[in-house]
């Protein structure tokens, strides 16, 4: 299945993100993502870890998830090791994969745009959340150092 986007992003092993990641198009995870990912096209290979929430149209997982998994179609390679609920529309799973959780089959949809920004034109490239982000100073508020 390929992604309405060309967009291919790739978290090399030796990276850890901190924070939510969302992408329009193709994701692979070799590294370590705290915080929760969404992707069109999401392969977790076998040195990737993922602790949050996984949202994906496509989501292929070798490596490990900590958290739950919302997919419309799901691989769970013989490698993979998630640790929460699962929520699918196809799964294929392989001897040898791990799961503590439960699955739960959706015969329609299943929302994998849940950390889509709401109300807001999402642009097609990727994009990752990390850290905090630096806030708009608070309009209600005045300095009262300068007089």
């Amino acid at each position: 299945m390929k992604p309405q986007n060309d967009a291919f992003a790739v978290l090399p092993p030796n990276l850890v993100v901190v924070g939510n990641v969302i992408s329009e198009g193709s994701m692979h995870i070799d590294g370590t993502v705290e915080g929760d990912i969404q992707a069109v096209a999401l392969t977790i290979g076998a040195t990737g870890v993922i602790k949050g929430r996984v949202f994906g149209k496509e989501v292929k997982v070798s490596g490990r998830v900590e958290g739950p998994v919302t997919a419309a179609e799901l691989i769970l390679e013989e490698t993979a090791v998630i640790k929460g609920d699962v929520n699918y529309q196809s799964v294929s799973v392989s001897r040898g994969a791990k799961l503590e959780g439960h699955f739960s089959h959706k015969e329609s949809g299943v929302d994998i745009t849940a950390l889509s920004p709401r109300g807001k034109n999402a642009t097609p490239t990727a994009r990752a959340e990390t850290g905090a982000a630096p806030k708009a100073p608070d309009a209600s508020k005045t300095d009262d150092t300068n007089g």
